[in-house]
């Protein structure tokens, strides 16, 4: 090829971000106007023929029972079974039971985005003298327009340091790294649980991607093993070392929710016992203030499924995790002794890898139809849009290691 397509495509995708487009929902435009196109850029578990992962069977069937139930125009919440929606939470994210009676839960709507929203806001009713979020560098874009609506300022640091300042609430990422999928050492862990301990630093741990840094082992080890390891790397230290945290974890990408888009679950640690009837004031403030006391019937049908068919939604997980395993195996296998092998080792993992792009490589990509998240220099890939097709694999793999690195 000339080159000619990729640089007509790299001027509509201008002309779009002029137009107020962002830059995920460029990539979708410009793969959905190309007949040939291979969509890198989405934010979903794709199989390995570019189509989205099947939805959860198990909640699709307690969605429908719900619906049936929903007759009658009355409001509805899943109050009655609270108690057991955050056991059987805290049982997925294999947290011992010891802990549990210092938790609360709280099933906030819009998923991860809204558990992490009622995070902040959260935080904020119990430190009101927070003004800054601090992030680590490259994380997950709507961090700064939650900090923007909360009318706080936004401070970002490396990816592998401690977050700290009086006036600062963290907000570290308890899994691979959204948007970079980097897998963060266990020292760093220990360190920033450490230092909050120190200075009594409540903070807010983001876990969207529950067992996927361990997604790799889904062959040898069993999905429990999966799930204990990483909650010992994420979230253990936090509670070892006395951390009062808020945890706002997404069950989208690993229950295959994407279209139905149910609640997020914000659990909230407190081992001060004697703040624990404020941080339950703050919460019940939070959730009416978010018009969550009331649930999208959705929401109500995933409280059942956890409570009655948790068994069933970690079958589901685990499938999930298998086709990351998959892509990941394909990814290393064919990016070895390239550029961008570094990407596909253990220390990354979860859907995204951010890669830099070389001058021009914008163009040299778009010209293979292949459509990941570009901006400012920098290539994001959902590695689940790597293709079954060994020979045509071989040829994306390719492109991406020429043209970037």
């Amino acid at each position: 090829m000339d080159g000619q397509f990729g640089a007509q495509v790299y001027e509509q995708s201008r002309q779009l971000l002029q137009q107020g487009k962002d830059v995920n929902q460029i990539a979708k435009i410009l793969c959905d106007r190309d007949p040939a196109g291979h969509n890198y850029g989405i934010g979903i578990v794709l199989d390995g023929q570019g189509k989205a992962a099947a939805t959860s069977p198990t909640l699709l069937e307690y969605f429908s029972a719900e619906i049936k139930n929903s007759q009658d125009g009355n409001y509805m919440n899943s109050a009655a079974i609270m108690e057991q929606v955050k056991i059987a939470v805290l049982k997925w994210q294999r947290i011992p039971e010891q802990y549990w009676g210092q938790f609360l839960l709280a099933l906030p709507s819009d998923a991860g985005t809204g558990a992490v929203k009622t995070a902040v806001e959260i935080a904020l009713l119990m430190n009101p003298q927070a003004r800054v979020l601090g992030l680590e560098e490259l994380g997950w874009p709507a961090y700064k327009a939650i900090a923007k609506v909360s009318r706080l300022a936004v401070k970002e640091f490396p990816m592998d340091s401690v977050i700290e300042g009086e006036d600062f609430l963290p907000i570290y990422q308890a899994g691979p790294m959204n948007t970079t999928g980097y897998v963060q050492n266990q020292e760093t862990v220990l360190a920033r649980a450490n230092a909050a301990a120190a200075t009594n630093t409540l903070l807010i741990l983001d876990r969207a991607y529950s067992g996927f840094e361990f997604a790799r082992l889904t062959r040898t080890d069993s999905y429990d093993t999966i799930m204990r390891k990483s909650y010992e790397r994420q979230v253990q230290p936090f509670i070892e070392q006395g951390v009062t945290f808020a945890m706002a974890i997404s069950p989208t990408k690993a229950f295959i929710t994407f279209a139905l888009r149910p609640c997020g679950f914000l659990l909230l640690y407190n081992p001060d016992a004697t703040r624990h009837q404020e941080m339950n004031n703050a919460l019940n403030l939070a959730v009416r203030a978010r018009g969550s006391s009331f649930e999208h019937a959705i929401t109500r049908a995933f409280a059942k499924a956890l409570v009655n068919d948790l068994g069933r939604l970690e079958e589901e997980h685990h499938k999930a995790l298998t086709r990351l395993a998959d892509a990941e195996t394909i990814w290393s296998k064919l990016a070895q002794g390239t550029p961008i092998e570094q990407y596909y080792t253990e220390h990354y993992a979860g859907l995204f890898r951010n890669l830099k792009t070389r001058e021009g490589g914008e163009i040299a990509i778009y010209n293979e139809h292949i459509y990941p998240v570009l901006d400012s220099g920098r290539c994001r890939q959902n590695i689940t849009g790597i293709p079954d097709d060994e020979a045509l694999a071989r040829k994306h793999v390719q492109v991406f290691a020429e043209q970037c690195y």
